[in-house]
């Protein structure tokens, strides 16, 4: 088990850890209860995809910024105020919903305030784990990372499930504020090292974002990782904002359906992070991406097929298996990749794609399954993800292989809380 957990040996990688639980959980308390608040006083699968983009489409246009900004100051102090600051959406979102005054606008609204919180908060928490682990572990950190997410995703929702039945959607919301505490707490426990203070680079920050477009451009690994990335946000990832109304008019289910799809998602995901925490290893996780990737398209088009919620659910467990496996072996190979003094800002084009063209995508998915049905369009989405696969998976086979064997070379020394890796860069 040891192996499972090496990155706790790092003191403030485990205040870290195991200060996000509370947070964690209650962000999915929040997702679940938000959606289904939705879609309950809507009705419509466009208004929920629209309520998703106002909580992650900022990330399409400050996820790079987000990042630069991260890699000029103090990451843990940005994680400190973005924290504290969510506490606001979500205590009025609470009270509104509680007093029974909550109209849709006002749920869109307060998931914009929020979103713009998180579109700095997830690229500089991508960004601060390898702050707190030697690069060695990275691997086993993130997968630990991505392992609590899931545990959190399977949590949240079951709480949901139960507590919407009983209290309403108010009280998920109000339980999401207090849970913040517990992060915030942490991250002012955690002593950074003075070798962290960031030293300016002489470029603007927009100059900043520029020159992490340009390595990437000319770096055909972490271009042909990304473009994979892009395939599933655009094609694959928007299935999320389908499943209130799939569980309701598809699958005739109430909110502790829509709960039971969740959880059957977060099962299969949290499988699939602690696999990627069990193996450790960098090298031949490319493979694992291609597969990932064509699998969850596969399982994508057989949603679409499912009649009951046992049918859906036994899907939806390798489905979020394969999800997880796609981003986060991506995740730990961008970032393996990636020089460490551009890390942030090439870590954004991962957080843009993911949170920013997932949501904009949503819209047009939304749209169409009101209109279409939410089979017809999850049929579509598994197809397109199945041929972008194909040819976005021959990149990264061809490239990713002989990027990884040069980073052979000896590392430069860190300590046990920084981390070090060698910083030369890809061209192809």
């Amino acid at each position: 088990m040891s192996r499972v957990f090496r990155a706790f040996r790092h003191r403030n990688y485990k205040l870290f850890f195991f200060g996000q639980v509370g947070s964690m959980v209650g962000m999915w308390l929040q997702v679940t209860a938000m959606a289904w608040l939705m879609f309950r006083l809507t009705e419509s699968a466009a208004a929920v995809a629209l309520m998703t983009f106002a909580w992650q489409g900022q990330g399409l246009l400050l996820g790079p910024i987000a990042v630069a900004f991260a890699d000029r100051h103090d990451r843990r102090l940005i994680l400190i105020i973005t924290q504290s600051l969510s506490v606001v959406p979500a205590s009025l979102l609470g009270l509104l919903t509680v007093t029974g005054v909550v109209v849709p606008w006002h749920i869109v609204l307060l998931a914009f305030f929020a979103g713009l919180a998180r579109a700095f908060e997830i690229p500089t928490r991508q960004a601060f784990i390898l702050d707190l682990v030697r690069s060695e572990d990275l691997t086993n950190a993130i997968g630990l990372n991505s392992a609590l997410f899931n545990g959190a995703r399977l949590i949240g929702p079951a709480l949901a499930g139960a507590l919407i039945p009983w209290v309403g959607e108010g009280w998920c919301f109000l339980a999401n504020a207090l849970s913040y505490l517990l992060i915030v707490a942490a991250l002012i426990a955690i002593r950074m090292p003075a070798t962290e203070a960031r030293e300016p680079s002489g470029r603007s920050l927009f100059g900043e974002i520029q020159e992490g477009l340009h390595h990437v451009r000319h770096a055909p690994p972490l271009l042909a990782l990304l473009s994979g990335l892009a395939v599933v946000a655009i094609a694959g990832m928007p299935y999320a904002v389908l499943l209130p109304s799939f569980a309701s008019r598809h699958l005739g289910g109430g909110p502790d359906t829509f709960s039971y799809l969740q959880v059957a998602v977060g099962f299969g995901a949290l499988i699939g992070a602690v696999s990627l925490a069990w193996r450790g290893r960098v090298h031949g996780l490319e493979r694992w991406v291609v597969a990932a990737t064509a699998s969850f398209g596969v399982l994508l088009f057989a949603l679409s097929l499912a009649g009951s919620v046992v049918t859906a659910m036994l899907i939806l467990v390798p489905m979020g298996f394969s999800f997880m496996i796609q981003l986060a072996t991506t995740n730990t190979l961008i970032q393996t990749l990636a020089p460490r003094r551009m890390r942030g800002r090439i870590m954004s084009l991962h957080t843009t794609l993911f949170l920013g063209l997932s949501p904009l995508s949503g819209l047009g998915w939304g749209a169409l399954a009101d209109r279409y049905g939410e089979a017809a369009v999850l049929g579509s989405g598994g197809v397109l993800v199945v041929l972008g696969s194909i040819f976005s998976g021959k990149a990264v086979l061809r490239y990713t292989p002989p990027a990884l064997a040069a980073l052979s070379a000896p590392r430069d020394s860190a300590t046990p809380e920084t981390g070090g890796r060698n910083t030369r860069t890809f061209s192809g």
